[in-house]
């Protein structure tokens, strides 16, 4: 196996929209650095044959940028577009690369391109033998299940104050899983190339009353991690569309620093477990199809005619989640684009008995796991927001449901069983 890792700052150099949450204005100024990290992984020369994993201190890439993106990558590099997994952590806190909640920063997008590529560039030139093992640990104090059922039959976000006594139950359960990649020289395992490390999470202790830049607590894991290893350590999210942080407590930067210090400790911990291997295998492979859009109902549309006639367009802003002039603008554009498919490309990566399985938006923490459950290989992590962004993808009983997620949705009910049935096919092709 060779291996080469890189990192470049992408922080930038002025006041800048910022996504994640509806702000009111521009940032005004940095907190933390942000970067983006790439590993790339090959077995043989040319580097053309490997992968290029790359993680992005960003909220999200939209489609067809991320692809922009890929295909700069490809240019300056060889290494083929579907050989190529680009994914954001998914902070709150970083520049608007989409736009969603304020106007994008087009410019700054432009940039990260160029950086993007020449970040894989630098990680192809330090490629040299090296040898990678995986493990698995866990860390279940960071990620809370959100949706929370109340005593009047509707579903509450665990960052609304809403009475405690009148919680019926959580509905569902966190997916505590660490996985975590080790990458040292083959030469002197004593160092560290990098440490790829996943977990499901929202990236968003900083609400929206923030306006500092940071990459929120995975860029401190990963700065404790670079610290105590040494090399290039890389955050990728997993499943995490149905976990959050704890929404109503130490929304600051003393909790950021907690949590951002317990994955470090429990990916720290797992890494010291690992024992790499120069003779792993690498196998990649691809799949791409497409899923339908969600259907706006007349009862729905309805409601965004009468919301709308209210607030004329205006989308106010708040510290977490969206409010109904929010939805009512979302349901006007989804009905406009209702009968186009949804194209989705996904990139599976199998390292050994292990596998990365890219996925372009924010699977439900049910969906991630079922993928694991089922999957033919002995570690499977799944690294949500890469390659693109589809928006949240529920399962039908969360979207019987109701809440956040299933009314700011994009993808049609039956979307999450066909993502599975196809990244279960890709894995078996892995496999």
């Amino acid at each position: 196996m060779n291996a080469g890792a890189a990192r470049i700052d992408i922080t930038p150099d002025h006041d800048v929209w910022m996504d994640g949450m509806i702000r009111a204005h521009r940032s005004t100024g940095v907190h933390d650095p942000l970067f983006a990290k790439a590993l790339v992984l090959c077995e043989t020369n040319p580097h053309r044959d490997g992968v290029a994993l790359v993680s992005v201190d960003v909220c999200v890439i939209g489609t067809a940028d991320n692809l922009a993106m890929r295909r700069r990558i490809t240019k300056k590099t060889g290494i083929p577009t579907d050989r190529i997994i680009l994914a954001a952590t998914h902070s709150h806190s970083g520049p608007a690369t989409v736009g969603y909640f304020n106007p994008k920063e087009d410019d700054y997008v432009k940039a990260l391109s160029d950086k993007i590529a020449e970040v894989v560039a630098s990680a192809v030139t330090s490629l040299a033998p090296a040898a990678i093992g995986c493990a698995s640990g866990r860390e279940d104090t960071i990620s809370h299940y959100r949706r929370l059922l109340a005593d009047d039959g509707h579903v509450v976000m665990n960052w609304e104050p809403w009475p405690a006594e009148r919680i019926v139950r959580v509905l569902g359960v966190i997916d505590p899983e660490v996985g975590v990649l080790k990458i040292v020289p083959a030469n002197d395992t004593a160092k560290t190339i990098a440490l790829l490390f996943n977990h499901a999470g929202h990236p968003n202790v900083l609400s929206g009353d923030n306006y500092l830049l940071t990459p929120d607590y995975p860029g401190l894991a990963e700065k404790l991690l670079e610290k105590k290893f040494g090399g290039t350590a890389l955050f990728f999210n997993g499943a995490q569309g149905s976990m959050d942080i704890d929404g109503l407590k130490d929304r600051d930067w003393e909790g950021r620093d907690r949590v951002g210090q317990a994955l470090a400790d429990a990916v720290a911990q797992t890494a010291q477990s690992i024992k790499p291997s120069s003779h792993t295998k690498l196998r990649i492979a691809s799949t791409r199809y497409t899923v339908p859009a969600r259907k706006i109902s007349a009862k729905e549309l309805d409601w965004a005619d009468r919301i709308l006639e209210q607030t004329g367009g205006a989308i106010k802003t708040v510290a977490d989640g969206v409010g109904d002039d929010y939805k009512a603008t979302l349901y006007r554009k989804l009905r406009a684009c209702e009968h186009q498919p949804i194209n989705l490309e996904q990139i599976g990566v199998a390292i050994g008995d292990s596998a990365l399985i890219s996925f372009p938006g924010e699977l439900f923490t049910e969906v991630g796991q079922q993928i694991k459950a089922q999957s033919p290989l002995k570690h499977t992590w799944c690294l949500g927001l890469a390659n693109g962004q589809i928006g949240y993808v529920p399962t039908r009983t969360a979207i019987s449901q109701g809440g956040y997620e299933s009314d700011t949705r994009e993808a049609d009910d039956a979307a999450a069983e066909q993502i599975v049935a196809h990244s279960l096919e890709l894995l078996r092709r892995l496999a």
